[in-house]
């Protein structure tokens, strides 16, 4: 019990962190301090530059064996499952919902922020053994994001050339041939790479509360879909994933490291997307924006219900 209520409480503290930092952004955003062309450039280089680095440097410190291996193709397909397992359930809960919104709920429901609070969240409960499991969960993200979702919000197009070629995509690969070779990079450049790897968890929040900080978060009526949209993305998505992965045989960091992206708030690409391909950008923003403020709850539900059977 006091294991059980310490873990509770350690999740509950790295989500508060989180948040913290989310407020600077917020403050700074609020103030002036930071405008949109420098929160476009902050998430081009976290993007780019940051997330690939995390990618890289969490499989540089793990030795290739025939377990982690393993553990990464269950990790792999235990991303795919939860994909699945949210697109499935958002066709199925807002097939009457408008053309237009239901796009934006289906997508927000099942794509998470597995990039921004996913790997920080992993590695403070996990470790960079966390890190390595929940990496491969932003290539199969990005490989839903170009394909099925890049499809529901332009009606019909595929773009197959960016599901392969992005940055989590090409930061797992060339992760996977340092894992694989057992590669050991030159000091200065895995130095380098852990040092803009380790600047993630900061850049990502300022970023999230930069945006939180532009979006009006009035209720209006009409709202109840969005919440369920939430509910989906924070709780049911998760726990449904939970129990699946659980059945088949899961425990301990393994189990632990496959849920803890399943259960990250809504990703920004939906906002972005909705904005780019004339969506509902005011739905979109505070679906996301209201899925990351009430994660600071339902983070550590989830996760904690996790940790009772792993």
């Amino acid at each position: 019990m006091a294991d059980f209520l310490s873990y509770t409480g350690t999740v509950g503290i790295q989500v508060i962190i989180l948040f913290l930092m989310i407020g600077v952004g917020f403050i700074i955003s609020k103030k002036g301090f930071l405008t949109s062309d420098g929160a476009a450039q902050m998430t081009n280089l976290l993007l780019y530059i940051v997330t690939p680095c995390v990618i890289i440097s969490s499989f540089e410190s793990m030795e290739f064996n025939k377990k982690s291996a393993g553990e990464l193709l269950i990790a792999a397909g235990c991303a795919v499952a939860t994909h699945v397992i949210g697109f499935l359930l958002g066709f199925i809960i807002f097939r009457k919902a408008e053309k237009k919104d239901k796009v934006l709920l289906i997508c927000g429901g099942t794509l998470s922020n597995c990039g921004f609070m996913g790997i920080p969240m992993a590695q403070a409960l996990v470790g960079d053994h966390g890190v390595f499991l929940a990496s491969v969960y932003i290539a199969v993200f990005n490989l839903f994001v170009w394909t099925v979702g890049y499809m529901m919000f332009t009606g019909g197009k595929l773009n197959l050339k960016k599901a392969i070629i992005n940055p989590g995509v090409i930061g797992i690969l060339i992760g996977l041939v340092i894992f694989f070779g057992n590669i050991n990079l030159p000091y200065p450049i895995s130095s380098a790479v852990k040092f803009f790897s380790d600047v993630n968890s900061p850049l990502a929040m300022v970023v999230i509360g930069f945006h939180l900080a532009t979006v009006p978060l009035k209720l209006e009526k009409g709202d109840g879909k969005m919440f369920i949209s939430i509910a989906l993305r924070l709780i049911v998505v998760p726990l449904i994933c939970l129990a699946v992965f659980r059945g088949c045989g899961l425990r301990g960091e393994l189990l632990e490291a496959c849920i803890i992206p399943a259960a990250a708030p809504s990703a920004a690409i939906v906002m972005m997307f909705a904005a780019k391909f004339d969506g509902n950008t005011k739905l979109a923003s505070k679906g996301m924006s209201l899925s990351h403020i009430l994660s600071i709850i339902a983070m550590p539900l989830t996760l904690t219900i996790c940790r009772l059977f792993i």
